[in-house]
Order: structure tokens, then C-alpha cells, then sequence
């Protein structure tokens, strides 16, 4: 009984040459049997679920699809696997939603919720390993340079004779500005130039939010802009088509995350690529560090691309 349990749980290290055919066969009355480890049993015995849990706030936006996917490839690489729990930003019990949450049979959390803050989840999951993805030094292994990719972006509209930029972003948390708002101040700042408040927007983020803010853009009088996101510029090119103008003959458009929608936009987007698989493979096996006994890596700033494609061209004279 103790050799079937060892090749059921994979523990054959150590076992005599001699055993290979009996491992074999059963192995082979395991899959005729079509057997499955009982989960339960296995927590008893490591004290270990191999499961990790991952707060998000909507699967509406390609990016928060994209990333989820690969998180949960990821985590296979290390024999784990994800437990996602969807957390509305208006949910009034924060605390409440975070203890639920714990009692999972999890060995770590991996917060991806634009609104719950590093702090917030740790003061809350004591007992389990986390990480906030892509935040700060304090709570991030690793983080995506999104001052330096708003910086690319406007640095190649301002390359092409555009001088009146503006910015239509999300909000972020209370406490503070967004991220994309701040540095695109900073990119002014460094011109000597104080950019005037109708050349930022941030209505939100989604699809609607850049198709509506298109009124605000054409009475700012730019002649571009940086969308925060592909479903924001998506938004912004469909409200601008509407209105009879053509992407980029009178306006250019630069996006952030280079998503499936960016390439299946007419004209194709220009956007900011984050480094994805490398954030995300930094992320996870930071926490798998931490659940395992290892020292984590140290921080990682990693630099995103600019990928340059149709929808932004020279200014022209309107």
C-alpha cells in the first residue's frame, strides 16, 4: 500500500530500479480507473493546498483577460493553481470580502484590484503570503515603467510636429493622482510648459468612457492624444470617426497596453506594450518564493516598448 500511495503522490525518488514495472502498472490502473489525488487529503498531509488566490476587479478589459491567463500559466509551471474572486469597486465590505476570501484553502494571494491597496490586503490576510501586482516597491516584486511609457508616447507624437497633447485617462485611487496623469504633467514640466486642465481627461476606462469624451478632446484644440489604455482609444477613434474625422489625417491617437483591440481597430493603434510575461513570471514566482521558503528576488522596473502602427502621423494644418 505504501508503494501505491508514493507513485500516486509522484514520490518515486529513492525507489528501487528494480520497481519500474510496478510503478508502471499502476499508473496504468490509476488512468483505467481515471483516479484524481483527493485535494483534501492532500492539505492534511503538507499542510499545503498548491492553490493560489487572485483578487480582480472586472474581466471587461482585454488586458485584465490577458493577464489573468497568464498568471494562471505561470502558476502551472509550479505545479499550482489559481481560485479568482471578483471584487466590484463599490462593494461597501472590503474587510468583510477579504475574510470570505481567506478561508479558502489557499497558500497565497495575488491582488491585481486597481483599488485595493498592498496595505489594505496584507493588514487583512496575515496569515497569507501576498503580493499586489504592479504597484509599488513595497508591495510589488516587479512593476511595469508606466511613467516611461507615457513618456515614450508622448515623445513620439511631439516628434511628429504635435505640440498640443492631450491625455484621457482613468481615475485611480482617492489618495492619489493617476500614474499616467502625473508623468504626463512631468513630460510638460520638462518643456517648461503647464498643460491646461481641458487637455486631461479622465472619465474612466472603459470603451464608452473614450468615445464620449470625444466633445472635451475637440474643444481642447489638440491635435493628439494619449488614451490610457486600447479600450479608451478604441473609443475616442470610433467617437472621432463618428463625427466625420479621419485617424491620423486630423487627429493622432498613441494607446497604452497594445490588447488584441489595438490591432483590430481601424486605423490599427499605435500603443505602449508593458512588459507582460516578464512582470507577470516575476510576480508569481516572488510569491512562490515566499510560500516555499526562498529568498524573493530583489525589485524589478521593467521597461515597456513603443510599437508604432497607423493611427498617429504628422500633424497637418487644420
Amino acid at each position: 500500500m505504501n508503494t501505491v500511495s508514493r507513485v500516486l503522490t509522484g514520490k518515486t525518488k529513492g525507489m528501487r530500479a528494480g520497481s519500474a514495472e510496478k510503478m508502471e502498472r499502476i499508473l496504468q490502473l490509476a488512468r483505467e480507473m481515471n483516479y484524481t489525488p483527493n485535494k483534501a487529503a492532500q492539505v492534511m498531509r503538507t499542510s499545503r493546498s498548491f492553490q493560489i488566490g487572485l483578487i480582480a476587479h472586472e474581466l471587461y478589459n482585454p488586458y485584465t483577460g490577458r493577464t489573468l491567463g497568464m498568471v494562471n500559466e505561470e502558476l502551472s509551471h509550479f505545479g499550482y493553481s489559481m481560485l479568482l474572486r471578483l471584487v466590484e469597486e463599490t462593494d461597501p465590505d472590503w474587510k468583510g470580502v477579504l475574510r470570505d476570501f481567506s478561508q479558502n484553502l489557499m497558500d497565497g494571494v495575488l491582488n491585481h484590484h486597481p483599488f485595493l491597496g498592498g496595505g489594505e490586503l496584507e493588514s487583512n490576510l496575515r496569515d497569507l503570503p501576498c503580493y499586489t501586482f504592479d504597484r509599488s516597491p513595497e508591495f510589488s516584486p516587479a512593476m511595469d515603467n508606466r511613467e516611461g511609457g507615457v513618456l515614450l508616447g508622448l515623445q513620439h507624437l511631439k516628434g511628429l510636429g504635435h505640440d498640443r497633447i492631450a491625455i484621457i485617462s482613468g481615475y485611480g485611487p482617492a489618495s492619489r493622482e493617476p500614474r499616467r496623469i502625473s508623468a504626463y504633467k512631468a513630460f510638460f514640466a520638462s518643456h517648461s510648459i503647464v498643460p491646461p486642465e481641458e487637455w486631461m481627461m479622465t472619465p474612466g476606462w472603459r470603451y464608452e468612457d473614450g468615445e464620449s469624451a470625444v466633445e472635451n478632446f475637440l474643444k481642447s484644440g489638440c491635435t493628439a492624444c494619449l488614451a490610457g489604455n486600447d479600450l479608451l482609444g478604441v473609443g475616442l477613434c470610433t467617437g472621432l470617426r463618428m463625427k466625420g474625422f479621419e485617424v491620423p489625417k486630423d487627429f493622432s491617437i498613441v494607446s497604452m497596453d497594445d490588447t488584441i483591440l489595438s490591432r483590430m481597430n481601424r486605423p490599427q493603434l499605435t500603443t505602449v506594450r508593458p512588459p507582460f510575461r516578464a512582470l507577470i513570471r516575476l510576480t508569481v514566482k516572488s510569491l512562490i518564493d515566499r510560500i516555499e521558503g526562498r529568498k524573493p528576488s530583489p525589485f524589478e522596473l521593467l521597461m515597456p516598448e513603443l510599437v508604432i502602427r497607423e493611427s498617429s502621423g504628422p500633424r497637418t494644418e487644420r
